[in-house]
C-alpha cells in the first residue's frame, strides 16, 4: 500500500515497488481513502508520507499496527525521525527524495521481519 498526497512521488514509488514484481495497494492520496482501502484488503507491506497537507499518515498507521501489516514512513523533513509520529518510534523513515534502492531494502527488511514474526 502506498499513500503519499503528492501524485508524481505516488506514482514514482509505485513504480519501484511494481519494478520488484509486487502489486501495489494505491496508491492513495488522503487518509479516509487509504483507511476505507483497508477495509477491502489486507497489503504485506505500506509505504505512508508523514505529512499529507493538512494531515499526517497516523490514523492510517494506527489501522495497519491493529491489522498486524509492516509500515514505513517517507518524509521530506530533513530531521525526518523527528517528525515521525511519537506513537512510531520505531517505525523505519526514509527521506525524500527516496533512493530506489532504499525503497527496495526497506520492503524486503520489512517482509522478512513480518514473515519470521508471523
Amino acid at each position: 500500500m502506498i499513500l503519499e498526497d503528492e501524485v508524481l512521488v505516488a506514482f514514482d514509488l509505485a513504480g519501484i515497488v511494481e519494478d520488484e514484481g509486487c502489486e501495489v495497494v494505491g496508491p492513495y492520496h488522503d487518509v479516509p481513502e487509504a483507511l476505507a482501502a483497508l477495509e477491502d484488503c489486507v497489503p504485506d507491506l505500506a509505504i505512508l508520507d508523514v505529512n499529507l497537507g493538512s494531515n499526517t499518515s497516523e490514523a492510517v498507521a494506527q489501522k495497519l499496527e491493529t491489522m498486524k501489516v509492516p509500515f514505513a514512513f517517507v518524509t521530506g523533513y530533513s530531521s525526518g525521525k523527528a517528525k515521525v509520529p511519537a506513537r512510531f518510534p520505531e517505525a523505519p523513515c526514509l527521506p525524500k527524495p527516496v533512493q530506489p534502492r532504499e525503497i527496495v531494502r526497506l520492503m524486503r527488511d520489512e517482509l522478512e521481519r513480518s514473515d519470521s514474526d508471523g
